[in-house]
């Protein structure tokens, strides 16, 4: 019975590509906000400064901080799926030559796969 039920799939995922957008996206705009109230409010009085510098910060500091997952990489180790040589590479390969048989893999989510 299970088997004729439909899969259902994930939803969008927050990939690397788009979280990279969006952060640089956040960083501009509180970038830019903290640097139009810092120059029309900071100019006579102390708030527009007080709220004007922290965006500031926050508009430099964000964007790394959300990207911090793009500067990590997992090692990969396992066999190749044609001879079955060992393999050491890291998740930021997409594809390599095996070393002993020269056939394409493909590295897909830290497992080894033949390639097309």
């Amino acid at each position: 019975m299970d088997a004729d039920r439909p899969v259902a799939k994930s939803g969008r995922t927050f990939d690397s590509a788009y979280s990279f957008s969006f952060s640089i996206v956040i960083g501009l705009v509180l970038f830019i906000a903290g640097l139009v109230i810092s120059l029309t409010l900071g100019q006579g009085a102390t708030v527009g400064l007080i709220f004007g510098i922290p965006l500031l910060i926050a508009g430099l500091v964000l964007p790394v901080f959300m990207m911090r997952d793009l500067f990590h990489h997992n090692e990969v180790n396992g066999a190749c799926p044609f001879c079955g040589a060992p393999i050491k590479t890291s998740d930021a390969t997409i594809r390599l030559n095996c070393p002993s048989c020269k056939r394409l893999i493909e590295v897909r989510e830290t497992t080894l796969q033949p390639g097309e």
